[in-house]
């Protein structure tokens, strides 16, 4: 369906949308920015015009009951995803959703269960899932180029200044460092074992102010006793990384989460140390946006359903009674 597009609505005006989203889709070949709902119609308004989308709605609800909309982008907060997320797939939308899908397993069930019976589809915004640089690096796993993988080591902080009044810290909002960073890491060590974790061992650091986690340390264990070591938090600097180690080399990884439009990965193996490069041209959700378009308009299957995202979530909640209790917790 070449002439075919997707008209897609946003719900909000958050920052990650005007900083990610849209600048991306605008780079799709199928994609057109129709509308943009915000609680406040000033927001919104000032939104659609510095982005040059042609309509506004002051409700969420509003907006996806427009005939003038096929898919929405969901950058509410975390406790705002399943919300908003059911009531799209009632209107027959289709739903890009931020990450984490939801808060818990079984509300990401829900999530999952209701777009399946509303012929919908569903994705959580893991964009790296799609980035021409993590395909070049399944290919290189699957055909053996370090050998059996046996460990990833993976991280994603940064400082984050307090007092603040950041959603990253609210936990009315879903907030904590697992939410927000730690699941970079987690999805990214489930992608590159192609497998589940048996068990969690961790311990997390709980702000006594915000009670919501700051710091997490993760040791995931997959089969054949083969380790992911995984850092996640708010309180350093050093952003995102990832070494994968084979049994005959590794690989480096400068920019797992956000390749971004250039991106390097360095492959260390047979005695040979080789820098692969990708220079895509477009912005971090571009690939996803545009695979989103594929599956909506081709019939393409989703690289990463909305039942992968509940795994996630699965690993988190163990993560958490890990720490609760200071031992091991085995995964169904």
């Amino acid at each position: 369906m070449a002439d075919k597009v997707v008209r897609w609505g946003i719900l909000s005006t958050a920052a990650i949308g005007a900083r990610a989203f849209v600048p991306a889709l605008k780079q799709t070949r199928r994609g057109q920015l129709a509308a943009v709902a915000s609680r406040s119609r000033e927001r919104g308004a000032s939104f659609a015009h510095r982005h040059g989308i042609p309509l506004v709605f002051d409700d969420y609800a509003d907006l996806l009951a427009s005939d003038q909309i096929d898919a929405v982008y969901n950058p509410l907060p975390n406790s705002m995803h399943a919300e908003w997320t059911l009531a799209a797939a009632r209107q027959g939308k289709h739903i890009f959703c931020e990450k984490p899908l939801a808060l818990s397993p079984a509300e990401a069930g829900r999530m999952v269960e209701a777009c399946q019976q509303a012929g919908v589809l569903l994705f959580e915004a893991f964009v790296f899932l799609c980035h021409p640089q993590t395909r070049r690096l399944r290919h290189l796993l699957d055909e053996g180029a370090i050998g059996r993988l046996m460990q990833v080591q993976a991280q994603m902080t940064f400082p984050l200044a307090r007092p603040t009044d950041n959603i990253r810290m609210n936990r009315e909002l879903g907030g904590g460092s697992l939410m927000d960073v730690g699941c970079y890491p987690i999805t990214f060590a489930r992608f590159a074992f192609s497998e589940e974790p048996l068990s969690v061992q961790a311990t997390c650091r709980m702000d006594p102010d915000y009670g919501v986690d700051t710091r997490a340390g993760m040791l995931l264990n997959f089969s054949g006793e083969r380790f992911a070591t995984l850092q996640a938090g708010f309180d350093a600097p050093g952003g995102q990384a990832a070494v994968l180690f084979g049994e005959s080399g590794y690989i480096e990884v400068s920019k797992p989460y956000h390749p971004g439009e250039q991106s390097q990965i360095a492959v260390h193996a047979g005695g040979k140390d080789e820098v692969l490069s990708f220079d895509t041209g477009t912005m971090p959700f571009a690939p996803a946006i545009e695979h989103f378009h594929d599956c909506i308009l081709d019939g393409v299957a989703l690289i990463a359903t909305g039942a992968y995202a509940t795994g996630t979530l699965e690993i988190i909640e163990a993560v958490r009674e890990s720490s609760r209790i200071g031992r091991r917790v085995e995964l169904g």
